[in-house]
């Protein structure tokens, strides 16, 4: 499934945005079903941003799911670094997740 992010609002900048995109992610993640988060129109997003719409999944899902199943296209290098970032970040900040994403990494 994929989740265009302009089509439920205009900026990727405040926690409230990242929340709208939070709800739709883990929806679709609760039913079992791949998420592709398409940035498509968008050429910057705000860590307050990717923390309220990606890092709170960690508190719902082991982050090797995650990853397996969430994707995201039509990014740029800087999406891509906020993102990634931030999770390596919270990961390394959290014991229990810090192996997964060793394993993950190799």
């Amino acid at each position: 499934m994929v989740i265009k992010v302009l089509d439920h609002g205009k900026n990727c900048f405040t926690n409230q945005d990242g929340e709208i995109i939070l709800k739709l992610v883990k929806s679709m993640m609760d039913k079992g079903q791949k998420v592709d988060v398409s940035f498509k129109g968008i050429d910057s997003v705000t860590s307050s941003f990717v923390n309220s719409a990606f890092i709170e999944l960690l508190k719902y899902y082991p982050f090797e799911y995650i990853r397996s199943n969430l994707n995201f296209s039509n990014t740029n290098r800087h999406i891509n670094s906020i993102i990634k970032k931030r999770f390596i970040f919270e990961v390394k900040k959290r014991p229990d997740l810090e192996k997964e994403i060793k394993t993950c990494s190799a």
